[in-house]
C-alpha cells in the first residue's frame, strides 16, 4: 500500500457536493460518491447543497453504503428562508451536524460576481443583525459545526467572534484560500480567525485549472503560516469537470506531500482536524 493510499485510510472529507443540484452538473449521487468513498477506506464526509438541507439525503444514502459517515447540514440561503433558525433545528433534529451561513445568497457572494442584494449578517453599524443570534444558539445547544459560508472577512471576523464568546466550540472558516480570491480574505486574515479558535478549511479545488490555480506550494506555505493544527483540507469537489470527491482527495493528498508536507501533517489536515471539528 502506497502512502497515499495509507493517509485516505479513515480521512474525513468536510466539503462534498452532489447530484442532484438545480443549478449545475454534479459528477454523481450521495451514494455514487459514498461508494468511491468506501472502497478507497475513507472514513467519512460531509455533504453539502447551497439549496436544501443535506441530512435526509446522508441518512438514506448511509443506508444504501453501509461503513461510511455521511454526515448532512443546511446552508442558510434564500431556498431555505435565509437565516432561518428553524431549519437549524430540524436539521439538529435530524442528526444533521453543520450549518453554514450563507453561500450563494451571501451579499458578499453576490457582490463578487457582480449580482446586487443578498444576505449580510451585519448591520449598518458593523454589529450582527438579532437573526444570527437565535442561530448560534441552537448550533451551541445541539454542538453542531458553524461554518462561515461565503461571507465577507469582516462578517466572518464578527461571527466567529461571537461564536467565541459564545463558546460554540466547533467552527470552522469555509474555503478560506478561495475566499482569498473572492473576498481578498488575506493571510493575516485566515491566521487571525485561526487565533479565534477556528479551523480554516482549505479547499482543494483551489488549485484546479477551471478554478483559481493556486501552485501547490503556495498552499501548503499558507496552512504551514497558519499553524498544522488549525487548518483542514478538504475538497469542495463534485462538479462535473472536476474528479469525484474521494479521487479528488487522493490527488489532492499525493500533491500536497510532493508540495513539500510530511506524511504526519497531511494525517492531521484529513483525519485528526476534521474528527475533532465534527466530534467523531
Amino acid at each position: 500500500m502506497s502512502n497515499v493510499d495509507r493517509l485516505m485510510e479513515g480521512a474525513l472529507d468536510i466539503h462534498v457536493h452532489c447530484a442532484p443540484d438545480p443549478r449545475v452538473e454534479r459528477r454523481g449521487s450521495a451514494i455514487d460518491v459514498a461508494r468511491q468513498a468506501l472502497d478507497m477506506g475513507m472514513r467519512g464526509m460531509v455533504l453539502k447543497s447551497h439549496e436544501y438541507p443535506t441530512q435526509p439525503m446522508a441518512y438514506t444514502a448511509s443506508q444504501a453504503v453501509p461503513g461510511i459517515t455521511l454526515i448532512g447540514g443546511v446552508a442558510l440561503d434564500v431556498e431555505v428562508g435565509g437565516l432561518n433558525p428553524m431549519a437549524v433545528e430540524s436539521t439538529a433534529k435530524m442528526g444533521g451536524r453543520v450549518v453554514w451561513m450563507p453561500t450563494f445568497s451571501a451579499r458578499a457572494d453576490r457582490q463578487h460576481k457582480g449580482l446586487s442584494g443578498g444576505i449580510s449578517i451585519l448591520d449598518d453599524d458593523g454589529k450582527l443583525v438579532p437573526e444570527v443570534y437565535p442561530i448560534l444558539e441552537s448550533i451551541k445547544a445541539h454542538d453542531m459545526v458553524l461554518a462561515t459560508g461565503h461571507l465577507s472577512t469582516d462578517e466572518s471576523m464578527a461571527l466567529v467572534s461571537e461564536a467565541r464568546n459564545m463558546a460554540i466550540e466547533r467552527v470552522v472558516v469555509t474555503h478560506a484560500t478561495t475566499m482569498s480570491f473572492w473576498t481578498g480574505m488575506t493571510l493575516e486574515d485566515m491566521k487571525t480567525l485561526a487565533s479565534m479558535g477556528a479551523y480554516i478549511e482549505h479547499c482543494l479545488h483551489v488549485m484546479m485549472p477551471l478554478t483559481y490555480r493556486m501552485m501547490p506550494r503556495d498552499l501548503v506555505d499558507t496552512i504551514t503560516a497558519i499553524g498544522m493544527e488549525r487548518c483542514i483540507v478538504s475538497t469542495d469537489f463534485g462538479q462535473d469537470f472536476h474528479p469525484m470527491p474521494a479521487e479528488g482527495l487522493r490527488m489532492g493528498i499525493a500533491t500536497l506531500l510532493q508540495a513539500g508536507l510530511e506524511e504526519v501533517e497531511v494525517g492531521m489536515l484529513v483525519k485528526d482536524n476534521p474528527a475533532r471539528l465534527l466530534g467523531l
